[in-house]
């Protein structure tokens, strides 16, 4: 049978499109095995002690970002605090979304905005205060050295990538 016509057009330009299609889905699924879960849709997923990045750039404890030296001798300081620090990140992340929920509802309602942005503030106030004490505890366990390039780290200028400062980086 061969196709003539109209047929062969709409057979043809059929055929792109599924061939687009194809293509595209592809690409979605090389693109989330490659950048994994935490890129793309949904709420990004906690980072796990083996997922924390290396070679000088910064590592993410609590609510801390932090020298990769540094969180190496915070870690057992953190560890009977981990369920803690999870409980209050989840908190954190629900206050948040549901500042999302009301900023983007319609008909936008300013007091129900206004009462889910104070509940964010104050799971932040909370998560602060746990993330201070734990600082405090911390700190003394540090080297004179560890505890100056930590310095360094809160004097830094903060940008968005959360890289440390240039003279910052590992020995």
């Amino acid at each position: 049978m061969t196709l003539s016509g109209r047929n062969a057009v709409i057979v043809t330009v059929g055929g792109i499109v599924s061939l687009c299609l194809n293509l595209f889905l592809i690409g979605l699924l090389v693109g989330g095995l490659w950048h994994g879960p935490h890129h793309g849709w949904g709420p990004p997923r906690p980072m796990a002690a083996d997922d924390r990045p290396s070679s000088g750039e910064p590592s993410k404890i609590g609510f801390m970002t932090v020298p990769p030296e540094i969180s190496k001798e915070l870690k057992d300081v953190l560890a009977p605090h981990e369920a803690e620090i999870d409980k209050m990140r989840d908190a954190m992340r629900l206050a948040r979304a549901e500042v999302a929920k009301q900023l983007s509802a319609d008909p936008f309602d300013p007091a129900a905005f206004e009462q889910a942005l104070n509940a964010m503030q104050q799971q932040g106030q909370l998560a602060q205060q746990m993330m201070h004490g734990l600082i405090v505890e911390a700190a003394p366990k540090l080297s004179p050295e560890m505890r100056q390039r930590w310095a360094k780290r809160w004097l830094a200028p903060r940008g968005d990538d959360g890289r440390p400062p240039a003279d910052d980086q590992p020995k």
